[in-house]
């Protein structure tokens, strides 16, 4: 059906309250999905999921939202500006991007591999100016074409901005009482750093949560 716009939203692919997080692959498709379907389609639309990814909730229409960049060449942005912007949305740094919601910076290069993208998105510096924007195939590295601009989506539910962590810190102690201080958790994302498995707790990370359907009402 080449006419239909087909949107893939999968589940997780861990079990509940595991000790790994879902794969990096797997959450940038499902917050793609979610940001596809806040757009005005240009075909009719086909939405294809499972029973568990419709159980399950995921961050607002809005939190989406407020959590993308619009990059585009002439704008200035710092090179510790846009690693702590990538971190905070989830992205993992690499020395090479291979995989979806990974990051790399070799120099005045930053390559990355964003939610929705096939393709990696190579950012070209001169100062603090982006330059270029150019897509690259992650097996070969090698550039295959630009872009005149690019809306990166974060690649994880669970953002670690200042907010989220403080509502985190301040849930966890509620449930868990005063020596939660000590968890190594409640440690890291004090520290705003990921730690494995920590997207189970985001009920503590966000005001509130919704479900799909949710998100196909708006």
């Amino acid at each position: 059906a080449p006419n239909l716009d087909v949107v893939e939203y999968p589940a997780w692919d861990c079990l509940p309250y595991d000790r790994a997080s879902p794969a990096l692959s797997v959450s940038a498709r499902r917050l793609a999905a979610l940001h596809r379907l806040q757009q005005a389609p240009d075909a009719p639309q086909l939405l294809v999921t499972t029973i568990n990814a419709l159980l399950q909730r995921t961050v607002t229409p809005f939190r989406i939202r407020e959590s993308v960049r619009l990059l585009k060449p002439g704008m200035e942005i710092s090179r510790e500006s846009l690693t702590g912007l990538l971190q905070r949305q989830g992205y993992s740094r690499t020395d090479t991007v291979a995989d979806a919601g990974e990051f790399a910076v070799r120099g005045s290069i930053f390559d990355i591999f964003p939610s929705g993208l096939e393709q990696g998105l190579r950012l070209d510096f001169f100062g603090d100016e982006l330059e270029t924007l150019r897509l690259f195939d992650p097996n070969s590295q090698r550039s295959t074409g630009s872009v005149a601009e690019h809306l990166l989506l974060p690649a994880r539910e669970a953002l670690l901005d200042e907010d989220s962590v403080k509502r985190f810190r301040g849930r966890y102690r509620e449930q868990f009482g005063a020596n939660a201080t000590g968890d190594p958790l409640y440690q890291a994302v004090t520290d705003g750093r990921r730690l494995a498995g920590m997207e189970h707790w985001l009920p503590l990370f966000e005001e509130r949560l919704e479900t799909l359907f949710d998100h196909l009402s708006q």
